[in-house]
């Protein structure tokens, strides 16, 4: 019987006593020998980052640090150490940079890991599959807005990465990580930050305790804010929400094994009980998800750099400097009670304060922010898929949801009075075709993204708005004939495209681009022959400041081509 791809990833997710189940899968195992014994190391068409040719220095953090067992007695994770920022190189910086580099070899898992400093976290990656002889990868991080952390002295540097090793899964991952620091010029100046930084801490959502808040007292002066929200699905079904059938399905038919509870997921951010923003969590595809052939050498999108998710709370600013404790909650899903496993994460806040004045007063003068996404489901449920382990279950259904959110406020600074209004129109659509328990399955995703903030009473209407689309589609065939032969092929086109653009008054200042797809496919045959096969084709193309950049990348069995 076929494994089903979306729980094929128990083992990772759980530690020690999932991941034996899922090496008693053979189906399920990560396996090095694939493409052979080695393939290329991962890389990727994605721009690298612009740095500044300004005088530098770099402090490394840590050095070859090996990660075997996150469950040991005691954990080998997380490393952590004191960064100081270099007395050469003194702040305000144009720009600093959080390098990474790993390797690993053997047969392992990927793995998820953070990065914290000064407890705040600064990046949320994963690890890809190593081959038998061995890869090598790479990972720059741009922690620039993070800089009012390193200047206010030594902070606490660490690394989570809980990996497990025995016999069967041997891979340790050894890790070397350094930050550079940037200085100032002419033609780079220091970087406009904000002036504090706030954490709520890692958090963890459940069925069980979908919600959580932490109180935090916010400067008398605040003038702007902004929050950033780290956020990923954990556990057989979250890590592939994205692809859940609708509850009433999955009941009807458990012998199917799909996950329920829907493909839509939501993250409200509240604050003292208010929702104030929505994230709506970029389906990431981890290097062993699906097929791991699908992923040799060319990672998915977001799957070594996890997005950091980004709301403008600037119109409550007003409810939040009267030098009480407020309380940031975040909850997923928390009306429709969607969620299967655990979403963890964290909340960071980004504080900006009137230099001129003590204290700023204001008011929200607007608000309607829907308490939850309004959503659709259409489902056609053919059967089949009533009994435990068998049948053949069918079904189509779509699943739509939808945000148009408004809120404004205003704030008297020492510059006059400053109103701010923040727009958020968002849209999602999933449609999937469910066939054979899931074993001949098309799925087609959407999501569009507007959101934009306008800025008046001090100088003329400053406006910026960011448009995002994030298509996923998926084509999953496995067949078994009489005679025992197997044949499995996935074929995906998963993308990021975004438009950012600035204006003041009617005139636009500034606009970039980055319009990013990656098509993989991969083809397993096990009987008669054994078919190893995986193909992926990645385009990067972006516009901005730094001028037009372009790169296409073509690889097979693991290895680039032309």
């Amino acid at each position: 019987m076929a494994v089903h791809p979306l729980i094929r990833r128990a083992g990772r997710l759980a530690g020690a006593v999932l991941l034996a189940l899922a090496g008693a899968l053979t189906a399920a195992g990560p396996a090095h020998a694939d493409f052979g014994t080695d393939y290329h190391d991962p890389f990727t068409a994605a721009k690298p980052l612009t740095r500044p040719d300004t005088r530098s220095c770099t402090v490394e953090v840590m050095r070859d640090q090996p990660f075997r067992n996150g469950y040991g007695n005691p954990p080998d994770t997380p490393y952590t150490t004191t960064v100081t920022p270099p007395a050469d190189c003194a702040g305000p910086w144009s720009a600093v940079v959080l390098d990474l580099h790993g390797q690993v070899a053997g047969r392992q898992f990927d793995r998820l890991f953070t990065v914290r400093v000064g407890g705040v976290q600064v990046l949320l990656s994963s690890t890809p599959e190593p081959s038998k002889d061995g890869i090598e990868w790479a990972l720059e991080r741009d922690v620039t807005r993070y800089a009012p952390l390193f200047a206010a002295g030594p902070q606490p540097f660490a690394l989570d990465l809980a990996n497990v090793t025995d016999d069967t899964y041997t891979g340790v991952f050894r890790i070397t990580a350094s930050l550079t620091f940037y200085t100032a010029s002419a033609h780079w100046p220091a970087a406009t930050t904000a002036d504090r930084l706030l954490t709520t801490g890692p958090f963890g959502l459940d069925r069980a305790t979908p919600s959580a808040g932490t109180d935090l007292t916010f400067p008398p002066n605040l003038e702007r804010l902004t929050a950033e929200v780290y956020a990923r699905g954990g556990g057989a079904c979250e890590e592939f929400a994205y692809a859940s059938a609708p509850e009433e399905f999955a009941k009807a038919n458990p012998g199917t094994g799909v996950c329920g509870q829907g493909p839509f997921r939501e993250l409200r951010l509240s604050v003292d009980g208010r929702v104030v923003g929505a994230v709506w969590p970029y389906p990431v595809i981890y290097t062993g998800g699906w097929d791991p052939l699908l992923w040799r050498p060319t990672p998915g999108v977001f799957a070594f750099d996890l997005p950091a998710y980004r709301l403008d709370l600037t119109p409550y600013a007003g409810l939040l400097v009267d030098g009480r404790p407020h309380r940031v909650g975040i909850a997923v899903n928390a009306a429709e009670a969607r969620s299967n496993d655990l979403w963890t994460g964290q909340v960071n806040l980004f504080a900006e304060v009137d230099h001129g004045a003590a204290r700023t007063t204001g008011q929200l003068t607007d608000y309607r922010v829907a308490p939850e996404a309004a959503t659709t489901t259409t489902l056609r449920d053919h059967g089949g898929g009533s009994g435990s382990g068998s049948g053949s279950g069918s079904g189509d259904w779509t699943v739509t949801a939808a945000r148009h959110d408004l809120a404004r406020g205003w704030l008297q600074t020492s510059h006059g009075r400053v109103t701010t209004e923040v727009r958020d129109d968002l849209g999602f659509g999933s449609t999937q075709r469910f066939r054979a328990n899931g074993n001949d399955l098309t799925l087609r995703n959407r999501t569009d993204l507007t959101r934009s903030t306008a800025t008046w009473g001090s100088g003329p209407r400053r406006t910026s708005t960011v448009h995002e689309s994030q298509p996923l589609d998926v084509t999953y065939r496995y067949t078994e004939d009489a005679a025992g032969n197997t044949d499995q092929t996935t074929a995906m086109e998963l993308g990021q495209h975004r438009e950012a653009t600035t204006a003041t008054g009617a005139r636009v200042t500034g606009r970039s681009t980055v319009d990013h797809t990656l098509r993989p496919t991969a083809h397993r045959h096990d009987g008669d022959t054994t078919v190893r096969t995986g193909t992926a084709t990645e385009d990067y193309r972006s516009t901005g400041p730094d001028g037009p950049y372009h790169r296409t990348v073509t690889t097979v069995d693991g290895w680039p081509v032309g």
